[in-house]
């Protein structure tokens, strides 16, 4: 499967992935103005895919909230758990989430998509969906252009989608997209959506 390479590639010893990603959220990291806003509306349990070195998994626990990280790469999950021992990271990918009992109020999804293509974004939303209890509220970043296009990222390959297009494929297995914000002159955008299964 296409994320199990992905998660190869963020395992390559040649790639310093604590100073690309971060340990830690740092006070002037500015998607802290969007991240911690989002987290205060969610009403119980959060779940952090793609946490990575798990900085918003534990940002997000030392403020009071109940989160848990899931992540497939075993050099990020190990860096996770060692600098946030109080937060449970689950060792497995998005693809596994469709077989969870696990249900949670709120999913934060920051670039844990963006090495996803037109074939395999479909399936892990429909996997983010299951996951969240009703009115629960999802969270999720990703790189934004004109065109959907595949791009050369500095650890694999990544895709730009038109705004358009991602919100598309969110309402297309079900969420209900209530804001969604990206700036022309910066491929970085965002997206809150919420679950309405009744």
């Amino acid at each position: 499967m296409r994320e199990n390479k992905v998660a190869e590639a963020y395992e390559s010893s040649w790639v310093d992935i604590e100073s690309m990603l971060g340990i830690e959220v740092s006070p002037g990291d500015n998607d802290r103005d969007v991240i911690e806003p989002w987290a205060e509306t969610v009403d119980g349990s959060i779940l952090d895919v793609g946490s990575g070195t798990g900085r918003w998994s534990g940002h997000l626990a030392k403020l009071g909230h109940e989160v848990e990280g899931l992540e497939p790469a075993d050099r990020l999950i190990n860096l996770a758990r060692a600098q946030y021992p109080a937060v449970a990271f689950h060792h497995c990918s998005i693809e596994d989430l469709h077989s969870s009992e696990s249900r949670w109020d709120g999913i934060l999804a920051w670039y844990s998509l963006i090495h996803m293509g037109p074939q395999e974004l479909p399936y892990a939303l429909t996997a983010l969906h299951t996951v969240l209890e009703d009115g629960g509220a999802l969270l999720m970043s990703f790189f934004a252009g004109p065109r959907l296009e595949a791009f050369d990222h500095p650890i694999t390959t990544a895709y730009r989608w038109p705004m358009a297009d991602m919100v598309k494929a969110l309402q297309h297995v079900g969420f209900d997209v209530t804001e969604q914000h990206s700036n022309p002159h910066s491929p970085h955008a965002y997206i809150n959506a919420f679950v309405n299964k009744s």
